[in-house]
């Protein structure tokens, strides 16, 4: 699987255990040039959670990611770099999926969907009881998306100031509201 299906996988894993409240994600994506990427960071949850859903396997798979395990968490750290082709997959279902196209002149347009997210959340929306009952457990948890390059041209998130990374960080009892104030895809122009 393609590190970059991975991180939308990662995004959906997110949302369903986010229903667990239980997940802590930091992505970043840097633009090495007009046909490379590098993909780091990470993705914990805690242990007990992750012993009801059976283990490890498809949580952190070997050539994506290196496993640490405590008593408390479970963390797969990644990191993987290449072709726009090997970091990302086009989708074959018609779902949104993140991209890089290069623009020709330096500058590559990098796009996240995060409407996916939200939409994971509408059925405990819907639920009061479900919604009580899981918010306790989702604060303190958080996910963090970054785009970063030589220089951040232009983006619809945080630019850091730097100008080097643009980045989206929201709680996960964010995605319980009714308008959690994400955009529908995180953007950004960078100039490699």
């Amino acid at each position: 699987m393609r590190m970059v299906k991975k991180l939308a996988a990662g995004a959906a894993l997110a949302a369903g255990l986010a229903l667990a409240g239980c997940i802590d994600m930091e992505m970043d994506t840097a633009i090495l040039g007009p046909d490379q990427a590098r993909i780091s960071g990470f993705a914990q949850v805690q242990r007990g959670m992750l012993d009801m859903m059976g283990g490890p396997d498809g949580f952190c798979d070997e050539d994506e990611g290196t496993l640490e395990m405590t008593d408390e968490y479970a963390r797969c750290n990644m990191l993987f770099e290449g072709s726009f082709d090997e970091v990302f997959e086009p989708s074959t279902d018609g779902e949104p999926v993140p991209t890089a196209t290069d623009l020709g002149d330096g500058t590559v347009h990098v796009t996240f969907p995060l409407g996916d997210l939200t939409a994971e959340m509408e059925e405990m929306r819907a639920e009061p009881e479900m919604l009580a009952m899981f918010r306790p457990m989702m604060e303190g948890h958080g996910i963090t998306f970054s785009i970063s390059g030589r220089e951040i041209v232009s983006s619809n998130a945080t630019i850091s100031d730097d100008g080097t990374r643009a980045s989206i960080s929201f709680a996960l009892t964010d995605l319980l509201e009714e308008d959690p104030g994400l955009p529908e895809v995180f953007e950004a122009v960078v100039r490699y």
